[in-house]
């Protein structure tokens, strides 16, 4: 059920109410995480190892782009994650409308999302779906709680599966280590043309030096600029972190959107329901989209109303010469279509409800040889309906070596096995029956060669030969 503005209000007030007391009754404490007049950022060790973002806005390096989502500042007001991605190097961002949208709107080197991988905390997004593949709505996903973003360009990363075209991983924010009861906080609200508002707090912050955490809600909707083309969404986010002794920390995820958006509506001068009100769109209108954008008519219910939750627990310790790293996350969502076609017939498509989990374990960075840093790991997933929950079955695993020959030159090496399994239907002329229905396998080595040359602390060059497979 769709969650109400009085319940999104009742928490927002809660998270200020709680922060403005925290304030009251601390002492004030001199800011956390400075050192020497400098700030420290802690940052994950996601996709790539120590990167050197520190004050920096944006990072660039010949493996990947690094935004620090806190600094970034651009001429326009930022509201979402595209925002921030639009100014990355590689990236084009593509829109039809200010409104949440499930069409293709961000491209990697002009590759879509059929062809690149998306990750929050390490944990696949982009393959979650019973069909294989399901398109992220970039406009849900909240900005207030990302803390950095990583962009890889290319297919030669061994660390993540399936990124025939590279991947964006999305690291959130977990707290942070201090025995200061009051918590960072902030409290947003924002108004804009066409009823567009937006309401939103957030807290981060920790306790005893053992717990971090980190909470946000939001509220968006607006009437949008053509003609039903409204949105309506909500959002939950928590993180919940362990800090474990050597260094090593347990973080559980939560995120929860609820988002209901009409379809643009045809709005031809043509026909009798013609509204002057709102800019004019016809069926030959290309809105360069692969849903129902500019092809649905008045009369009915033209939306798509989504509900998603994502849990994970993460794992990250010190082991060793080197860390390791194990996930467990849980995927479910809930889609609803509604549309009228050209002769006025309202129609439905679901409800499809999903269950997607997984399990992922790495042994990372750790030096057996010298200037041979090696990296281990593997991971398995099942996609599915609720009736089905393992329609689609993956494992993939990798071996990785990064050999520093000499203080220039780098050689990056590896490769990744896929075994991929999902249940499929043999050409049938007649139609769908389940007499053709079978259970499709595939096995597949992708092998990984990169050589980095570094000439100056501005310029690398690099060469690079991968192989990678694309999931049908």
């Amino acid at each position: 059920m769709k969650m109400t503005k009085i319940f999104f209000v009742t928490l927002i007030s809660f998270v200020f109410i709680f922060c403005i007391c925290a304030v009251e009754y601390c002492p004030a404490h001199e800011d956390e995480g400075k050192e020497g007049g400098e700030q420290v950022y802690r940052l994950d060790k996601v996709i790539v190892r120590d990167h050197p973002l520190k004050d920096e806005f944006m990072v660039v390096t010949p493996n990947v782009t690094i935004i620090n989502v806190d600094k970034f500042q651009k001429a326009a007001v930022v509201q979402n994650i595209q925002d921030v991605l639009s100014e990355a190097l590689g990236l084009n961002v593509l829109r039809t409308s200010v409104t949440p949208s499930q069409s293709e709107t961000v491209y990697v080197r002009g590759l879509d999302q059929s062809r690149y991988q998306i990750f929050v905390d390490g944990r696949p997004m982009r393959l979650f779906g019973a069909r294989g593949y399901y398109k992220i709505d970039w406009t849900t996903m909240p900005l207030n709680n990302v803390e950095t973003i990583e962009v890889i360009r290319g297919s030669h990363s061994l660390l993540y599966p399936w990124s025939m075209g590279g991947a964006i991983n999305i690291i959130t924010k977990k707290g942070k280590k201090t025995d200061e009861i009051k918590p960072d906080m902030s409290v947003t609200t924002e108004f804009g043309s066409y009823g567009a508002q937006s309401y939103s707090a957030n807290a981060l912050g920790g306790l005893f030096n053992k717990i971090g955490y980190s909470l946000a809600v939001a509220h968006r909707e607006g009437d949008g600029y053509l003609r039903g083309n409204y949105y309506d969404t909500d959002s939950a986010n928590a993180r919940f972190t362990l800090y474990l002794p050597n260094g090593g920390h347990l973080s559980y995820g939560w995120d929860y959107v609820d988002t209901n958006t009409g379809y643009p509506l045809v709005n031809d001068p043509d026909r009798a329901d013609f509204d002057p009100d709102y800019p004019v769109v016809t069926t030959e209108v290309d809105s360069f989209t692969h849903d129902r954008q500019g092809k649905t008519y008045p009369g009915g219910e033209n939306l798509w109303d989504k509900i998603t939750i994502e849990e994970g627990i993460l794992l990250e310790q010190p082991l060793g010469p080197g860390e390791v790293r194990a996930q467990l996350y849980q995927h479910r969502s809930k889609r609803v279509w509604y549309y009228v076609d050209e002769s006025g017939k309202q129609q439905v498509t679901g409800p499809n409800e999903e269950r997607n989990q997984g399990v992922a374990l790495d042994y990372l960075d750790f030096e057996l040889i010298k200037n041979h840093a090696f990296s281990i790991g593997g991971d398995y997933r099942t996609m599915g309906r609720p009736d089905n929950p393992d329609t689609v079955e993956i494992f993939s695993g990798y071996f990785q070596d990064v050999w520093s020959i000499n203080n220039p030159l780098t050689l990056t090496f590896g490769a990744r096995y896929y075994h991929f399994e999902v249940d499929a239907y043999r050409p049938n002329p007649r139609g769908w029956n389940d007499a053709y229905g079978y259970r499709r396998k595939e096995k597949e080595w992708c092998p990984k060669v990169k050589l980095d040359y570094e000439l100056d602390s501005t310029l690398t060059l690099y060469a690079a030969v991968s192989r990678e497979m694309r999931m049908p």
